[in-house]
């Protein structure tokens, strides 16, 4: 096993195998492996003609994604399975694999059976929602968002932007000063320093973004891009709390601008954070993308 780390230069080389694909998680995109790469260990390989990405945190075992391949060729994907297996095993680590689709799992324990065990992952599963529902917001379940919003727009005259060379400079800066570098814990440093690299890089990933102003002041922003056909990943959402309403504003306004022409957005996971779940239950999801850990028979 020959892991590369990875860097910007490998964009192509990556999305090459990536983009063929009907992915279904959040983790498997390039800005989202480049985004989370300052806080953990991300790295890849070649195997039997199978791209195999690697993730390790801190102090922990080393883990993959499910390996993919540009022709979905099953006998690859399981040769590639079984030598990276070996090559933890002579380097004495534990052999995982991390975020397995439903359909994932379901061809994984048709390729190796009995082999693992399968832990589901519901801190780690996806949030799926209606975009036309999310740019609507009608009926009683989203009375709550659309009162914040409709209060947001009684009280402040906005406009929005797409995020370009005219504007990526001053979101930078602007992002620079929200963030309390003096109160945030560990891993609110990594997101600001994936954030603010991400945004160095914004001409070279393939995300699209979006801010808002109230005065000619950025108070908002967010970017994604798309997963597969029909769904587009959201993988940052910033607002300034002093304008109530404006978290609701921008994913409104985002969606609409940019992501009309699509049907779902996912909106990644909670990570068990009591907080985070119920903000993200309170948009209404149509459904959890399940993730699944693997765990080696033994």
């Amino acid at each position: 096993m020959d892991f590369k780390p990875i860097s910007i230069e490998d964009k192509a080389f990556i999305e090459s195998f990536l983009k063929p694909q009907n992915l279904l998680v959040s983790d498997l995109t390039f800005s989202n492996l480049y985004l989370w790469h300052y806080s953990r260990a991300i790295s890849y390989c070649v195997c039997n003609d199978c791209l195999v990405i690697q993730t390790q945190y801190p102090n922990k075992q080393p883990f993959i994604f499910y390996p993919i391949h540009k022709d979905n060729h099953k006998e690859s994907k399981r040769q590639a399975i079984l030598a990276i297996m070996q090559g933890y095993k002579t380097q004495s680590l534990e052999f995982s694999i991390h975020s397995l689709s439903q359909v994932d799992k379901e061809e994984l324990e048709s390729l190796l059976p009995n082999a693992f065990d399968y832990v589901y992952r519901e801190d780690r599963s996806d949030y799926i929602y209606s975009i036309p529902e999310l740019i609507a917001l009608k009926g009683k379940k989203y009375h709550k968002k659309k009162t914040h919003l409709n209060r947001f727009l009684e009280r402040y005259p906005f406009s929005y932007e797409a995020l370009d060379s005219s504007n990526i400079a001053e979101l930078i800066t602007t992002y620079e000063q929200w963030f309390d570098k003096d109160n945030a814990n560990e891993g609110l440093k990594n997101e600001y320093i994936g954030i603010i690299e991400s945004l160095k890089a914004f001409h070279t990933l393939s995300f699209k973004g979006g801010i808002i102003r109230v005065n000619g002041k950025i108070i908002a922003f967010s970017f994604g891009e798309p997963l597969n056909a029909n769904t587009i990943v959201i993988h940052i959402e910033k607002a300034d709390i002093k304008y109530q309403g404006a978290y609701q504003a921008i994913n409104r306004e985002f969606l609409a601008r940019e992501w009309h022409n699509y049907t779902y957005v996912n909106r990644e996971e909670d990570l068990g954070i009591e907080g985070l779940r119920k903000a993200k239950q309170s948009y209404q999801p149509l459904f959890l993308q399940k993730k699944f850990d693997t765990l080696l028979k033994t």
